[in-house]
């Protein structure tokens, strides 16, 4: 019996969906003797910078020749969560799915084990044993993976999308973090760069006497991001969950949170941190940074440091934008939070069989393709000999994919990220594994390989919330109290910081979480965590 609520079959009637396909056809067989299979899958914004639909890109092209299939996609917008949920609800309240279905499966009400009940996907068990050597392979050599995209009971669900296949020296996990002016810092006497919330107060009090309008911009969304890791409370990760020796804790009930609040407050209040934050947005932080009224900022790489660096440089080729690892309490310490991604979480879109496939067989070998080693390379890399050679056992780019001219654009007249668009699947999520050495050519400026390193200077690995799922009866009534936690918690964090509200009031803003319900909420977490590792 299907779980859905009336309401999501009400968006059907009153909503407009920015779904649209590209001349579905049945599941069948072509003229020319390939296998049609359908597939829904959230289009990147990327991705339109190039092209329409993933089967005008030469990676689609190439996949779908190597794997003898012809697929029909239906292209869901990702232009934003929301957007995409919103397109999901509508597919699964019409009951008439593709074969392939790529999406957050963690966020399916219930969790994955609710999927399946409802007969919207298939359990995988089976067919990774009948038809799919490469995933079955990898999953019995990396069982912590297993357990990640498997249920309660153990049941296989998807086939994921993993950013790569271990923690170790993996860059794909940390993303954005601190960016520092670091001649601005050497002008204003500072020799080294804050790690600290001590160092940072006093850097930022003297690039203010120096002259600097806005010492640290940060938006509103990073804040506890960059501040939070210095009283060894969460960085506003995944969530405000974490470990500690087995017991689930969140962040917003730790009473370390109230010094990072007591220390954001500071440095709003002296005009250290800029007074506009709630406001900044992303073009807001580059005009800051960009015309020198802040020095220090967090941002991401690709659209931070490697964007801002060679703008600045035209115009003034002494600046020097650089990198910092995540606040610790202690020097010398690494932080136990920070930005990082889980390898399989629920921030990427993974492809599972939908109960309406005809050809489990067909669709199952197409996706057991990627996790093989020819399908791991044409995934990142393309086409040996084409858009990337190997190189003492290292698969390098060619021009077709990174820029050797001054004007920053490949030999075909593309931006990095439109030839990887065009030639490879990085850059979009789906049923495959990254490759962390596709960012380390992504990511080709010194100064940005180095903030890779720097950013993943935390402990946060050992306390990280796994990808546990809850029932359907837990995800409800936690999903209520959280909504309300973190509407409540947005709110009153923003009025501690900017001084609306003192922080004599904490005691009562705790008591408040208390009656929303919070120590349920950790409850039913640590329910969810314990039956994951009972797996």
């Amino acid at each position: 019996m299907k779980r859905l609520s009336i309401v999501i079959a009400l968006v059907v009637l009153i909503v407009a969906s920015p779904v649209f396909a590209t001349g579905q056809k049945e599941s069948g067989v072509t003229e020319d003797g390939k296998t049609i299979i359908t597939m829904w899958s959230p289009l990147s914004p990327n991705i339109t910078q190039v092209a329409q639909s993933f089967d005008q890109t030469v990676y689609w092209q190439e996949l779908m020749e190597r794997t003898g299939v012809e697929i029909e996609f239906q292209h869901a917008s990702a232009s934003n969560d929301g957007v995409l949920t919103e397109n999901f609800n509508i597919l699964i309240a019409s009951g008439e799915y593709p074969d392939i279905i790529q999406y957050k499966w963690i966020d399916y009400p219930g969790g994955p084990a609710a999927a399946i009940e409802d007969g919207v996907i298939i359990p995988l068990n089976d067919v990774f044993e009948k038809y799919c050597p490469n995933i079955t392979k990898f999953l019995d050599e990396h069982p912590d993976i297993a357990k990640m995209i498997s249920t309660d009971d153990g049941t296989y669900y998807v086939f994921p999308f993993l950013r790569g296949d271990s923690y170790e020296n993996n860059n794909l996990l940390f993303s954005e973090g601190w960016v520092w002016r670091k001649d601005l810092l050497e002008k204003a006497g500072i020799d080294s760069i804050p790690e600290t919330p001590d160092e940072l107060y006093d850097a930022l009090v003297a690039l203010k006497a120096m002259g600097i309008e806005k010492p640290l911009s940060i938006r509103k969304d990073h804040i506890s991001r960059v501040l939070a890791p210095g009283f060894d409370s969460f960085g506003d990760s995944i969530s405000s969950f974490y470990v500690v020796d087995g017991v689930v804790h969140n962040g917003y009930y730790e009473p370390q949170r109230k010094d990072y609040l007591e220390f954001a407050h500071k440095l709003y209040a002296e005009g250290l941190l800029d007074n506009d934050y709630l406001s900044v947005d992303k073009n807001k932080l580059a005009v800051n940074v960009l015309n020198g009224l802040c020095a220090g900022a967090y941002a991401p790489g690709g659209s931070g440091i490697g964007t801002w660096l060679p703008a600045m440089r035209q115009t003034d080729p002494s600046v020097e934008l650089v990198s910092a690892k995540p606040l610790s309490p202690e020097k010398g310490r690494l932080s136990m939070f920070a930005k990082m991604s889980d390898i399989y979480s629920n921030t990427g879109s993974s492809s599972a069989i939908s109960t309406s496939c005809k050809n489990i067989e067909a669709v199952a070998k197409f996706l057991d393709y990627s996790y093989s080693e020819e399908g791991r390379l044409l995934d990142n890399f393309g086409i040996e000999g084409d858009t990337y050679v190997m190189v003492d056992g290292y698969p390098q780019y060619t021009d077709k994919i990174v820029p050797t001219g001054d004007d920053g654009l490949t030999s075909e007249g593309y931006t990095i990220s439109q030839a990887l668009s065009m030639y490879t699947r990085t850059y979009a999520t789906g049923g495959y594994i990254q490759d962390p050495r596709y960012l380390e050519q992504y990511y080709s400026l010194p100064e940005l390989q180095e903030a890779i390193n720097l950013w993943a200077q935390t402990d946060y690995g050992k306390y990280i919330y796994p990808p546990a799922t809850t029932t359907a009866e837990e995800a409800s009534e936690l999903a209520t109290i959280m909504n309300n936690i973190n509407t409540y918690v947005d709110e009153m964090e923003s009025k501690f910081i900017t001084g609306v509200t003192s922080l004599d009031e904490y005691d009562e803003y705790v008591a408040q979480l208390e009656k929303f319900g919070i120590e349920r909420a950790i409850e039913i977490k640590q329910q969810a965590y314990d039956r994951y590792m009972a797996k």
